[in-house]
């Protein structure tokens, strides 16, 4: 029982410790502005709009690579570094935003709109329309 105190005494040591860093040096102004744009806030719909390609009538899920969820009405899902899709659902889907994991219910693998839909836990979102991204241009604008 006598470490318990004794550890609690070290782990506040370190965090203060840890919060007294010196700020960055002037030569440091390039890592200080790196640390910001790493801790910039999440992509919104409105920032994946700005690279949408046209409306597509179907994809193949099955090489889904990762997804985001800008807001509960919108899932970004990646089929390759190359590829992505912008979803629209009916209405909102809740907890796709905080999901760690999601599904795409495809019949055979084919995401369709009005017939697929994203599965969130046991809640079904119908995808409403299917938008592709041009995946290469976020890359490069660093938006993904």
């Amino acid at each position: 029982m006598r470490s318990v105190p004794a550890l609690a005494g070290i782990a506040l040591a370190a965090a203060l410790a840890a919060c007294a860093s010196a700020p960055p040096a002037h030569g440091d102004a390039a890592a200080a502005r790196a640390d910001a744009a790493a801790s910039k806030a999440r992509p919104t719909t409105d920032d994946y709009r700005r690279y949408i390609r046209g409306n597509v009538q179907a994809f193949n899920a099955s090489n889904v690579t990762d997804w985001d969820a800008p807001d509960p009405q919108h899932v970004v899902v990646w089929t390759s570094p190359a590829e992505a899709y912008l979803l629209t659902l009916f209405g909102a889907c809740f907890g796709v935003e905080l999901a760690s994991t999601i599904l795409l219910s495809a019949d055979g693998g084919v995401v369709r709109p009005g017939a697929a839909a994203v599965m969130v836990g046991a809640e079904r979102c119908r995808i409403q329309f299917v938008e592709k991204l041009d995946a290469r241009a976020m890359k490069a604008d660093r938006l993904r």
